[in-house]
């Protein structure tokens, strides 16, 4: 073996090493094996290559559901009550416990705006929200890619879950219509239950509010 082929496999080892480090420091090996650890490696770099900030693993018995969570969405009343992806046209958090338990593992995610734009007042919000918010759609965009690469490594029930409200549309058509992006539109995972700020503790990422400097949203993809 020459000294560069010698480097060369030095360095892939090291590289590997890091990879299945970093998803131990989350994972309960058990539940893994090989071909998991490889794939796991792959959806983390898909969603990285895609321009996620972070990704992680993590485990699906590790992601916290609490019924408080939909009930924000209701008090005080969020304005895409009633869209196609939001509640009350999504899972019920007792319902989304129920497929959790089907599945072994997940990714979860996130895209970042750094140093937001301030509004001048309050006729500006709504225009700095919609510029914050093409992280949001940014993030949908990863977990679609992220999902095609699941099921093409055979985990035929993946399931990608954003953060926020759908931006595929300007304005949803709401209940009762059909949606115009349905192969695209996801819901988020508050929509269905998940703490978002307890789930992240379990990887060891720590949410702090008011935010002010960086706005991050965050994403779910469930394998299996």
């Amino acid at each position: 073996m020459s000294k560069n082929e010698y480097e060369t496999g030095y360095e892939n080892k090291n590289k590997n090493e890091n990879e299945n480090e970093k998803i131990s420091k989350t994972a309960s090996l058990s539940d893994l094996n090989k071909e998991d650890k490889e794939n796991i490696t792959l959806l983390i770099q898909t969603a990285k290559d895609a321009g996620a900030v972070e990704a992680l693993y993590i485990s699906a018995k590790d992601i916290v559901i609490d019924d408080r969570v939909r009930l924000k969405c209701m008090v005080p009343l969020c304005r895409h009550y009633g869209d196609l992806v939001c509640p009350p046209n999504v899972l019920t958090p007792d319902e989304f416990r129920g497929y959790l338990k089907l599945y072994r593992f997940g990714i979860i995610l996130s895209t970042e705006y750094k140093n937001p734009p301030k509004p001048a007042s309050l006729e500006d919000s709504e225009e700095v929200s919609k510029e914050i918010r093409k992280k949001s759609y940014d993030l949908s965009e990863i977990l679609l890619k992220m999902e095609a690469v699941a099921l093409q490594k055979g985990y035929r029930f993946s399931a990608g879950f954003t953060g926020g409200s759908c931006h595929y549309c300007d304005n949803c058509v709401k209940t009762g219509n059909e949606c115009k992006t349905p192969y695209r539109a996801r819901p988020s995972m508050e929509a269905v239950g998940v703490d978002v700020v307890e789930t992240l503790k379990k990887v060891d990422m720590d949410v702090k509010f008011p935010v002010s400097n960086n706005v991050k949203w965050w994403g779910l993809l469930l394998a299996d």
